[in-house]
């Protein structure tokens, strides 16, 4: 039973072994022609027998029956030293000077040899063989006039340099019957050969002894005079391709092959089965149904997409574009669908590629090899039994809260308010220009919210009369310049009138009362007045007094009157006073009242008495009785005068609030700023056109910023700026305060965010392959349990070593496809896959250098068809499997060549599309030289540190005196001397400087290719120290490749040595061998695509030789390449507008001795370097149109890679604290202390905090 909690469905019971062709329903097959007795022919049938002759010349005449027993081709060690013999035998590394110690026999294998060693290399990196064998026993016949020739047993051999010499070692399979051989026999002889028969004759008590099998072939053959057997040891290139090929290719009933063999209603269906793709925002897609296992970008993101929606595709994929993480991701969603898939690929590199990806993932075994399936079962099931169930649901869910947050800012930034009509990003943008201006505005008014709305859409209008108020003198004064300053009046008149009131007051009245006050105040012991509030208060109290001793006795005022003031006063009031004493009382008051004086309201005028009395006391405090000064009539009288005047100045001043009127300023302030009134000033004039103005002003709520221009006496034309700065700062203020997602604009919240989104999105992707991996070990598990005789026969297949892909699938087919649901295949060993296994989806790798007939073991496989390759670089060669003398290399164009390509023939069949980002850290002048002269400027990369800081990753050699004899068969001048000189001194050069980073040298010419291995191999004998270099067991070592042999080769860096050279009279040639051919561009491509990190070019040939107009096109190119080389564009047009902050922080950064760039390479916003230190900083702007994931951590990661120090500035720390962002950089590249240090910041809410 199938657990309630497994991920996917059970794989139904034979669903891995197809009795049925799928297709067999398709209309494409129900072919008719209206004859009922007629029988129908597909149209596709001629192309199959086509295809089935282009499969029969696939790697040459065999050489199973066809060898050629010459010295050049073999290396003979039937007469080899029992010692080497032996230890060779044993499988031991053995060198080819232990097996052969004659030097006269020895010469000619060594170079035998070193032709293997070539031949094998290219066979194993652009086709995936591995056919070097020992041929054990010599078989020679004839048939129908044809001499044949081929081993009796095989066994596995492995060459490898060694120094000068040839290490050879016999590999561990087993011995087999030469299958060429057989098949002959039987086909030519009528002689019937038992492979395990002869085989098991080798055995001899555990020792090999090959005789008993060739007797055994002899006493077969004896009847026939034209058989010869001999015992010889030869090593060669042993194998065939087509003969498997041509066997697997005997059905090609399928609806892609017939579509392209020309069957028009196929291709009509073909093209017809597309299934539509709605392709997900990545920053839309649920967590649960974002299953990448490896990080994905857009590109790739739609290209698995329309995989998993079972579409068939070309792909168009450029040097270092990600199209192994593209297939990765792919695979991983076909398989969690339950989908099994096969990839196919001639180049080994790719495949193993594919396997580490996914082992890197921690999906080891997810792919097993048909080459070695036991291995990667055995990876699988390991794999299976560590996983454990992954635990992601908060993974998930703090994915999508943290994205949910960072897109809310995203969108708040962009966001535009509704009443004010920007966004917070303008306004950041629009402030940052204002700083930039010559002379920046400083205005720190702040207007309110209704000033805000109403200029939101007049703000034009508003700084026209700003002009215009300025141009009227309305800044010529502020409030510190005139006390009229914001003083409005009717009229000329009205404003006349007030500077006569102020002038009269400072010249007589406000003098004039002072001194007469003084001498009043001087009869009395009350203290001279400081304001004239103060001399108002006195003379009212005197004048009081003055009324109040006319009518009583002055001695009323010698203590208080509270107790006569009770009992003159209401009832209520002197209620608790006894009769008797209050009649006393109000007869003790009446005795104050002066004779013959009648005062009619007693109580009141005590009240008053007791006031006055209490005012003079607060006044005098020695206990001086009042006394009534003289003059204080005329002192009256003046205070009346100036208490007016100043009342009505108060009120045109608006200064009528208490402690801001005049009469609370000391007399000397007062005087003087009267004066200041009475002075003549420009702001009186004008009144009515600058009141028209003000008032127009006073409606938009400006008068905060009209003080602060005022006060500063701003000039007509930098008022707009002013107001703009004041408008743009007030808007974001009001964003910033109404933008909850904008986090209250708080730099350490947003860092923390996205820091945590970072992590939580790296554990997602982590999560889906594990989650992956426990789909996989589910399945495993149940299936154990489900197919126990299955579960036994895989553990004893894969025990006893002899696992095979029919085995597998014949004896545990449904534990075989839960193991490694993903095959890889060469497609010269796709065939043994079981005919009737069938695949949602192939993908055939590297389709640019396949023909059609090679891959239709793959194709007719397929429920979907996946094709990527590159189509500048590759192009499909014929090769041979063995080695011959007379091998005739067919004329070819490569361009016609590519167009016989799986990749063309499928392009315009089915949908493409394109992986066109670079991942490779290449440098940027060899990056753009590759994309500009192979790739039309489609291709795009991230910029390299190195370039940054001037380093050039593509440099042209000219060798001095690259002259040479032509060769007297060829006619061209092969590797010059001095070109091979130049080139192993580069090589050595390396090996000392960057003994970290891989090496390759290649060449046009196969002669200079052996020239210069051997001149470095003499070399480095004599330098011990680099023996480790060039001996290492490397994935990548160093090697010298023809460009043919380096098509699927790859280094960190590559010498591109031409080979060819000029004559003695200096006369260049226009063969430069397989680049002067037809469509040698293409090789061109492969020169310059083979490097990730670096190109050296060395040529004997000049450039603008090169680029003569008489040499053919395909030479010429290389000329206008290497010309581009010399002569680089002079960069990315750079004219477009910067981000104002980004240039503010340019400013700063330059300031603390920085080289900055702003938008370089149209990549990155900001740029700078110092002391060998490269940053690059991106801001809000920049990642706007990036999903948060691609934005926040893959891209920072690529700009790691390539070597740049990432900084990432948000818009309100550019804007509130650019000196803080400088001084991170400059801590970063040490120009900087660590130790934090206080900055002033620009405050987004406005300086005050608020």
């Amino acid at each position: 039973m199938w657990r309630a909690d497994n991920y996917d469905a059970p794989t139904p019971v034979g669903y891995s072994l197809d009795t049925t062709a799928w297709w067999s329903g398709d209309l494409a097959h129900q072919l008719s022609v209206g004859d009922s007795e007629a029988t129908p022919v597909n149209q596709a049938a001629k192309a199959w027998e086509t295809w089935r002759a282009e499969i029969a010349e696939i790697g040459g005449r065999s050489p199973l029956i066809h060898f050629q027993d010459v010295t050049d081709n073999r290396i003979d060690i039937s007469g080899g030293h029992p010692g080497g013999l032996a230890r060779f035998l044993a499988r031991s590394p053995t060198l080819l000077g232990n097996l052969i110690r004659d030097d006269v026999a020895r010469r000619p294998a060594h170079k035998a040899a070193l032709r293997l060693v070539d031949h094998a290399l290219e066979l194993h990196h652009t086709r995936g063989l591995d056919t070097i064998a020992l041929g054990i026993g010599l078989v020679e016949w004839k048939h129908e006039g044809v001499d044949y020739a081929g081993p009796l047993l095989m066994r596995p051999v492995r060459l490898r340099r060694r120094g000068n010499d040839v290490e050879i070692t016999l590999k561990r399979a087993r011995v087999r019957l030469n299958p060429g051989l057989q098949r002959a026999f039987a086909e030519q002889l009528q002689i019937t050969l038992d492979a395990a028969a002869f085989v098991a004759l080798t055995d001899d008590g555990g020792a090999f002894k090959p005789n008993a099998a060739l007797d055994r072939l002899r006493n077969l053959t004896a009847h026939r005079g034209d058989v010869a057997v001999s015992a010889r040891l030869v090593i060669s290139s042993f194998g065939e391709v087509y003969q498997a090929l041509l066997d697997d290719a005997k059905d090609l009933d399928h609806p892609i092959l017939d579509a392209l063999g020309g069957n028009a209603h196929a291709r009509e269906a073909v093209r017809g089965s597309r299934v539509p793709v709605e392709l997900t925002n990545p920053d839309d897609r649920a967590a649960d149904e974002d299953r990448f296992v490896v990080e994905s970008d857009p590109e790739q993101d739609a290209i698995v997409a329309t995989i998993l929606g079972g579409n068939s595709l070309v792909i168009r994929v450029t040097p270092g574009a990600g199209g192994t993480q593209t297939l990765v991701n792919a695979l991983g969603a076909l398989v969690s669908a339950n989908k099994r898939a096969l990839v196919v690929s001639p180049r080994p590199a790719s495949l193993q590629e594919i396997s580490a990806r996914l082992a890197e993932a921690g999906l080891g075994g997810l792919a097993a090899s048909v080459e070695a399936p036991g291995t990667g079962m055995i990876t699988a099931i390991s794999r299976n039994e560590k996983t454990k169930k992954p635990h992601l649901n908060d993974v998930d869910a703090a994915l999508e809260r943290l994205r949910k947050v960072i897109l809310l800012y995203r969108e708040a930034l962009t966001k535009k308010d509704q009443q004010l009509g920007v966004s917070a990003l303008e306004c950041f943008t629009r402030l940052g220009n204002l700083s930039l201006l010559p002379k920046p505005p400083e205005t720190t008014a702040r207007l309110d919210e209704t000033a805000l709305v109403s200029l939101s859409s007049g703000l034009g209008q508003a700084a026209e009369l700003l002009a215009r108020a300025a141009e009227l003198g309305e800044f010529t004064y502020g409030p510190g310049d005139t006390p009229w300053y914001g003083v409005s009046f009717a009229n000329l008149e009205d404003a006349q009138k007030s500077q006569e009131r102020a002038r009269r007051l400072h010249s007589d009245g406000l003098p004039r009362l002072a001194e007469l006050m003084q001498a009043v105040i001087a009869q009395t012991p009350l203290p001279q007045a400081k304001t004239v509030g103060q001399m108002g208060i006195f003379v009212h109290l005197l004048v009081d007094m003055r009324d109040s001793i006319d009518r009583f006795q002055p001695r009323v005022f010698d203590r208080p009157v509270t107790e006569l003031i009770k009992a003159t006063g209401p009832k209520e009031m002197s209620r608790g006073v006894p009769a008797l004493q209050r009649r006393r009382l109000i007869a003790l008051a009446k005795e104050y009242v002066r004779p013959g004086v009648r005062v009619g309201d007693l109580h009141g005028s005590l009240i008053k008495i007791q006031q006055q009395r209490e005012v003079w006391n607060r006044f005098v405090d020695t206990g001086h009785p009042p006394t009534l000064p003289g003059g204080l009539g005329e002192a009256h009288a003046a205070y009346q005068h100036v208490e007016a005047d100043l009342a009505e100045l108060d009120r045109v001043l608006g200064t009528t609030e208490p402690g801001l009127r005049l009469a609370d300023m000391t007399i000397q302030d007062l005087y003087e700023f009267l004066g200041k009134l009475v002075e003549e000033s420009e702001i009186l004039h004008g009144l009515e056109r600058r009141q028209e103005v003000a008032d127009h002003l006073a409606n938009w709520h400006l008068q905060p910023l009209v003080d602060d221009l005022a006060t500063r006496h701003v000039a007509g034309e930098r008022v707009a700026a002013e107001l703009e700065l004041a408008w743009w700062r007030g808007a974001l203020e009001t964003i910033l305060q109404k933008e909850e997602a904008l986090l209250g604009s708080d730099i350490a919240v947003l860092e923390r965010l996205e820091a945590d989104f970072r992590l939580v999105d790296e554990a997602h992707t982590a999560g889906n392959a594990q989650r992956l991996a426990w789909q996989l070990a589910e399945r495993w598990s149940l299936g154990l349990m489900d197919w126990p005789e299955e579960a036994s026969a895989l553990k004893k297949i894969l025990k006893n070593q002899t696992a095979t892909v029919p085995r597998l699938i014949s004896l545990a087919p449904h534990l075989a496809t839960a193991l490694s649901p993903v095959w890889l295949a060469s497609p010269y060993n796709v065939h043994h896959l079981p005919d009737t296994l069938r695949f949602d989806a192939v993908f055939v790798v590297d389709a640019g250098s396949l023909r059609t007939s090679e891959a239709l073991g793959a194709l007719r496989r397929a429920r979907a068809v996946v094709v990527m390759g590159d189509p500048v670089t590759q192009a499909p060669t014929p090769f041979e499997v063995g080695l011959r003398l007379d091998r005739t290399v067919p004329e070819r164009d490569l361009d016609v060549w590519h167009e016989e390509s799986l990749m063309a023939d499928l392009t315009g069949l089915v949908p493409s599309l394109a992986l066109t980002r670079s991942y490779r850290p290449s440098g940027d002048d060899v990056a753009a030289l590759v994309n500009r002269s192979f790739y039309s400027g489609q291709q795009e990369s991230v910029p390299w540190a190195g370039s940054f800081l001037g380093h050039p990753s593509v440099v042209l050699d000219v060798v001095d005196d690259g002259h040479g004899l032509p060769d007297a068969t060829t006619g061209t001048v092969e590797s010059v001397d001095n070109e091979v000189a130049l080139a192993t001194q580069h090589v050595i050069d390396h090996a000392r400087s960057r003994p970290n980073e891989s090496l390759m040298v290649i060449t046009a010419s196969a002669l200079h290719a052996t020239r210069v291995h051997e001149a470095v191999v003499t070399a480095v004998a004599a330098l011990p120290d680099l023996h480790a270099f060039f001996a290492q067991d490397s994935t990548e070592p160093f090697t010298v490749l023809t460009l043919e042999q380096a098509r699927a080769v790859t280094r960190d860096r590559v010498i591109f040595s031409l080979g060819y050279g000029r004559t003695p009279h200096g006369r260049v040639l226009s063969d430069l061998g397989p680049l002067s051919l037809p469509g040698g561009e293409r090789l061109l491509a492969v020169a310059f695509t083979r490097a990730r990190r670096h190109v050296r070019v060395i040529s004997c040939v000049g450039v603008e030789e090169l680029r003569d107009e008489r040499l053919p096109p395909t030479t010429k190119a290389l000329g206008d390449v290497l010309h581009r080389v010399l002569s680089p564009p002079l960069g990315f047009d750079n004219r477009q507008e910067h981000d104002p902050l980004l240039v503010d922080l340019a400013r700063r950064l330059e300031a603390l001795g920085m080289h900055v760039e702003l938008n370089y390479k149209g990549k990155i916003p900001l740029a700078a370097r110092h002391g060998g230190y490269c940053i690059a900083v991106d801001t809000d702007v920049s990642l706007m149109g990036m999903s948060v994931r691609e934005g926040l951590r893959l891209r920072p990661s690529a700009l790691a890679r390539s070597g740049w120090h990432y900084v990432r500035a948000h818009a309100v720390e550019l804007f509130s604290a650019p000196d803080q962002v400088a001084r991170r950089i400059g801590t970063l590249v040490g120009l900087v202390d660590a130790e934090p240090v206080a900055t002033p910041q620009r405050d987004v809410r406005g300086d005050d905090g608020e």
